[in-house]
């Protein structure tokens, strides 16, 4: 009869061991319920541990709530209880579909992992703001797989993957999912700059080009683009380029204020290739949108007195018996010499302490004997 009673004594006490430990996980409920998130947290952490319980969906879904609503609670002292509590909810999530095999718990895990991404949205946005862009590219990857795991294609995380990729220095990264974007046609013409710049740093200049035009094929009014196309060339000295870029994007919005930039880089690329007249004729218009441009004012200035020195150069080089010939150059240079000082006058009214502006302005001042103007200017530079 003892060993009887002993018998059912031991039956009871597994019976009442098996009870405790699903205790756990009904107690990490109620504690939830309660909003006790760190007596549920302590009672799901024994339950997901238990071999009683750590293979029943349940148990992994309500670890997977218990964490979400640790990451997302707006009490900093129940978010402190786990940094990595998103990251956790979401595999907690994920375990309980994968154990859910007559598909109990799937639905209400879905909709738990549907509002993760809201959560890993933020976090990445945070992280994102104070320039961690390492972290940053971990959370926006998380709210992608989210939408992986529920059978979707989410464009705008995959885009913020990018843009971190490429501010981060990680352009492996931002090229692999600013393609994932362009493949899916995703109808940002942003996604082509970023996409274009990624390429870029991998030293893909060709993929960076094809990149450009792929863009504009897709987006041919988009001045953004146009303008990063424009870059792209200015980067690669592909001055043609660059000039026909400029110019239909002058055609395209020709009330920009920025035109005075775009026909100053005209200018300068004309300057650059020693076409000085089609250089002085677009810094002219660039002071037409923007009269107070310096660099413009200086730039003319610079042309005439570049040509003066050559054909004094040209005088120099000529023998002693070429005096007639000498003279007619100098009078050229001279006169050439004499249209740089109205626009080097202007460029000195804009930045009085120019040191190029002001020697530009001495040279020329002295050589054509304009000593009241070479005093004027002396004076104001003691003062």
């Amino acid at each position: 009869m003892k060993k009887l009673i002993l018998s059912i004594s031991m039956s009871l006490l597994f019976i009442a061991a098996g009870f405790a430990q699903k205790s756990n996980r009904t107690s990490a409920y109620m504690y939830k319920q309660k909003g006790q998130l760190e007596n549920a947290k302590t009672a799901i952490d024994k339950a997901v541990q238990n071999d009683k319980t750590k293979n029943d969906p349940k148990t992994w879904l309500y670890y997977g709530e218990i964490y979400y609503d640790i990451a997302s609670s707006p009490l900093p002292q129940f978010r402190k209880l786990d940094t990595l509590a998103a990251s956790k909810a979401f595999m907690g999530l994920k375990k309980a579909k994968s154990l859910d095999m007559k598909k109990k718990v799937t639905k209400e895990a879905n909709e738990y992992i549907k509002k993760l991404s809201a959560v890993f949205y933020a976090k990445g946005a945070d992280v994102f703001k104070v320039k961690n862009y390492d972290k940053a590219i971990e959370y926006f990857k998380d709210a992608f797989q989210v939408s992986q795991e529920l059978g979707s294609f989410d464009t705008t995380a995959a885009f913020n993957i990018g843009i971190t990729g490429v501010l981060g220095k990680e352009p492996k990264v931002a090229s692999e999912y600013l393609k994932k974007c362009v493949d899916v046609h995703f109808n940002d013409p942003k996604i082509f700059i970023y996409y274009n710049r990624a390429l870029q740093q991998l030293g893909d200049t060709a993929g960076a080009e094809s990149a450009i035009k792929l863009g504009r094929s897709r987006f041919p009014n988009n001045l953004s683009l146009l303008l990063e196309q424009a870059q792209l060339y200015l980067e690669r000295g592909q001055a043609h380029h660059l000039i026909n870029s400029l110019e239909e994007a002058i055609a395209q919005k020709p009330d920009n204020p920025a035109n005075a930039n775009f026909n100053f880089l005209i200018g300068k690329s004309y300057d650059d290739m020693g076409k000085s007249d089609s250089a002085e004729m677009f810094y002219k218009a660039a002071l037409k949108v923007k009269p107070d441009f310096f660099e413009a004012y200086y730039n003319i200035g610079a042309i005439y007195v570049n040509k003066a020195a050559k054909i004094q150069k040209k005088a120099n080089d000529l023998p002693l018996s070429k005096s007639k010939e000498y003279a007619a150059l100098e009078k050229d240079a001279n006169a050439n010499l004499q249209k740089s000082i109205p626009w080097l006058e202007k460029a000195l009214a804009l930045n009085p302490n120019d040191q190029p502006t002001i020697k530009g302005l001495k040279e020329a001042y002295a050589r054509l004997k304009m000593n009241d103007k070479l005093k004027e200017l002396m004076d104001k530079l003691k003062k």
